[in-house]
């Protein structure tokens, strides 16, 4: 599932799902960052997907990333 797709299902602003990946990692990821991830003009990171699959309880994989629409 595409990131921008788990946000829009769960009702996920990007704020709030940022917030709620410090609160589980204590990482702050940067809002244009993560806007990039969403549009995928950017990929993250191995580390950024592992947190991304946990946090989505599966939802959002990494291969979501590579595929297209």
């Amino acid at each position: 599932m595409k990131l921008k797709e788990y946000l829009k299902i769960e009702k996920h602003t990007q704020m709030s799902f940022i917030e709620q990946i410090e609160m589980a990692t204590g990482s702050r990821i940067p809002q244009g960052t993560f806007a990039k991830w969403i549009t995928g003009s950017r990929i993250p990171r191995k580390t950024e997907m592992v947190m991304l699959h946990k946090i989505t309880q599966g939802a959002v994989q990494p291969n979501d990333f590579y595929l297209g629409e």
